[in-house]
């Protein structure tokens, strides 16, 4: 046969071995279109090739040129695609089962299946669904799912909560109840119920984990933190144990929490509920009248407390800056309150003047109304009744720190480790144009880092603040001793938060080895840090998305008010930039078109944060812009606004609205 010639074969692979080809990442347009992004490099993809690729899959793809010398990408092989298991609404048509995945760029319907075994309840348009992808156009030449689980329906209230914690199949409750039984030995508690310890939380709080007393020691101070302890009801390797390890931290959203531990524990026998005794292992930290921790005399001892006072921040913060309230401390908590206040005044002081402080940026509380919507987003700056805990839990973390490192060379700790030095050319340059001074030779060691970030902030310059973040490594958890150049310190270790936390949990179990003789503490691995650090990056995007959901609603009425907000400028791209509502935290898109109405005078460079006009930089990162929302996108839960201030001397997008 002609088509077997052995010659016209390998003359058609050497035609196909010619042919360029190239690996990347689809990204659609929502007019049909599409690119194929490689690392450096962006091909055209046409309309009808883009019906076999979703936005977001990596292929490979044969590079063509038409008569006219424009290069397209023609899709050819799937190498991993966007969708496995994901969230999807359903869409009936004509009595045919679809569904729409609820992922950004996606918009095509995909013939579905239902392969539910436990589930009878009938779908309905609209309704929130699990699905797996099990046929894609590119392999099989059509898209096809199969629907595992019903989320909710799609006029559910709480569907923001459910579909943003299904999506990364993280649980919707918490573990259930059980009968508990103390299991270390009630010898090994010491008793400190006499000593008027302290709870400082939220007015709603119920899993309140640590407690504080304090006094004097000469000019300086002596500090007691004491923190509930659930592992004196968890067992190592037990089930529970297994369910903690798996969640690593209690989810907590707008309006509602997932604990990690089972309430009965988290909300009764662990907290430390005022009048209440409890079990607990207490640190006791000396801090000088300079501000200094004297490592050496910290301590840690297993022992019974109980509270005498459930306070709240607002009421402590009133009564300590001398403002009217009802709250009347006893004599006690008025005495460990004013040395609480001093403590909190000396490490903040010490920790600016010696490492960097954080700056005092709000907090977006997010209230709720009885069906569920949000209903007021109320701002809270941090008062001195947080900065006492705040000092108090960091002072304690870091003594623990060096305890872990020093006695046994292991736990889990916070490292960061400053500056990105793969970025040195670019962070020497950025400290030169705001002149900073630095030491290039010893860019790297902590003192540097926050000799730079200090002079940021003594300087109130936003710009050189937020450009440092973008420089420098992420905070990360590791089974290993290292340096967390934020904070300033060599070594921390967070046990503070046990209830709420499986590291604090591990840490805990590693200081009662050193305490008791006979206590078997299993030592964390990298894996163990791994899971952590997966954990916290996915609780953390859950929370972003489900905030997302909710200001979706909130923000819509603004569009016809006309509302004016300021806005902190987060981010400059080529298309545009993102800024944060200072009144609600929302974050929100500003196009270019909705910069200036002659966009050819504007230039955005993503890479230095700044926005010029001709030959002058207006704006840039850190910097404040009024803007108001001029559209909201449901599908998609973004949110894009219109500047009501000039940049510059260009005239105002709306000018050419209006007419």
């Amino acid at each position: 046969m002609l088509f077997d010639d052995p010659a016209l074969q390998k003359l058609k692979n050497s035609f196909e071995s010619e042919k360029i080809k190239k690996d990347g990442y689809v990204k659609a347009n929502e007019k049909g279109f599409g690119f194929l992004e490689t690392d450096k490099e962006s091909f055209f993809i046409a309309p009808n090739d883009m019906k076999m690729v979703l936005h977001g899959d990596k292929i490979s793809a044969v590079i063509e040129e038409d008569h006219n010398n424009k290069k397209r990408a023609i899709p050819k092989t799937l190498i991993d695609p966007v969708l496995k298991r994901f969230v999807a609404k359903i869409m009936l048509v004509s009595g045919k089962l679809y569904v729409v995945p609820d992922v950004n760029g996606i918009r095509q319907k995909i013939s579905a299946t239902d392969k539910r075994t436990k589930d009878d309840r009938k779908f309905s348009h609209g309704d929130y669904v699990i699905c797996t992808l099990k046929a894609h156009a590119l392999r099989e030449g059509a898209f096809r799912a199969e629907i595992n689980e019903l989320i909710c329906k799609g006029n559910d209230p709480t569907s923001p909560w459910l579909v943003c914690l299904r999506k990364y199949d993280l649980p919707i409750k918490e573990p259930d109840d059980e009968e508990f039984m103390l299991l270390d030995n009630e010898s090994t508690y010491e008793d400190m119920t006499d000593l008027p310890f302290i709870t400082i939380d939220s007015e709603h709080t119920e899993d309140m984990d640590d407690a504080l007393y304090i006094e004097k020691d000469g000019d300086g101070f002596i500090l007691k933190v004491a923190i509930a302890d659930p592992t004196g009801y968890i067992a190592p390797h037990s089930d529970l144990d297994a369910k903690a390890q798996k969640r690593a931290f209690s989810i907590y959203l707008p309006g509602r929490d997932i604990p990690m531990l089972p309430r009965v524990l988290s909300n009764n026998l662990c907290s430390l509920r005022e009048g209440e005794q409890r079990k607990a292992l207490v640190g006791t930290f000396f801090i000088n009248s300079a501000g200094i921790i004297n490592i050496e005399q910290t301590s840690f001892r297993l022992a019974t407390i109980k509270s005498q006072g459930k306070l709240i921040y607002n009421k402590v913060s009133d009564y300590l800056e001398g403002k009217n309230t009802d709250f009347v401390p006893s004599d006690a908590v008025k005495t460990v309150l004013a040395l609480l206040s001093d403590f909190a005044k000396i490490r903040e002081e010490y920790r600016a003047t010696h490492a960097a402080t954080f700056k005092n940026k709000p907090d977006y509380d997010f209230i709720l109304n009885e069906k569920g919507a949000l209903e007021r987003i109320e701002v809270n700056f941090r008062r001195i009744a947080n900065k006492i805990v705040e000092e108090a839990m960091i002072t304690a973390n870091i003594a623990a720190g060096y305890f872990l490192a020093d006695k046994l060379h292991s736990g889990i700790f916070n490292i960061h480790k400053g500056f990105d030095l793969q970025k040195k050319k670019d962070i020497i340059e950025l400290l030169k144009k705001e002149q900073c001074p630095f030491d290039e030779e010893n860019l790297n060691t902590l003192e540097s880092y926050n000799a730079i970030r200090r002079f940021a902030i003594a300087n109130d310059n936003e710009y050189l603040d937020n450009r440092i973040r973008k420089y420098q490594e992420y905070t990360e958890i590791s089974a290993t001793p290292g340096p967390h150049y934020a904070l300033g310190v060599s070594n921390y270790a967070t046990w503070t938060s046990p209830i709420r936390k499986y590291g604090d949990m591990l840490n805990h179990r590693l200081i009662k080895s050193t305490l008791l003789t006979d206590y078997n503490a299993p030592k964390p691995d990298a894996t163990i840090a791994k899971s952590i650090n997966e954990s916290r990056k996915i609780n953390r995007t859950v929370e972003r998305d489900v905030k997302d959901w909710l200001y979706i609603d909130y923000l819509s009425p603004e569009i016809e008010k006309k509302t004016v907000f300021t806005a902190q400028i987060f981010e400059v791209t080529r298309g545009g930039i993102k800024v944060i509502l200072q009144e609600n935290g929302a974050m929100v898109f500003v196009p270019l078109s909705n910069l200036a109405k002659n966009r050819d005078d504007l230039s955005l460079y993503g890479d230095s944060g700044e926005i010029f006009v001709h030959n002058t930089c207006e704006k840039r990162i850190g910097d404040m812009i009024k803007i108001r929302i001029s559209e909201i996108n449901r599908d998609t839960r973004s949110i894009i606004g219109i500047v009501t201030e000039s940049i510059g001397n260009l005239m105002l997008p709306e000018e050419k609205i209006r007419r």
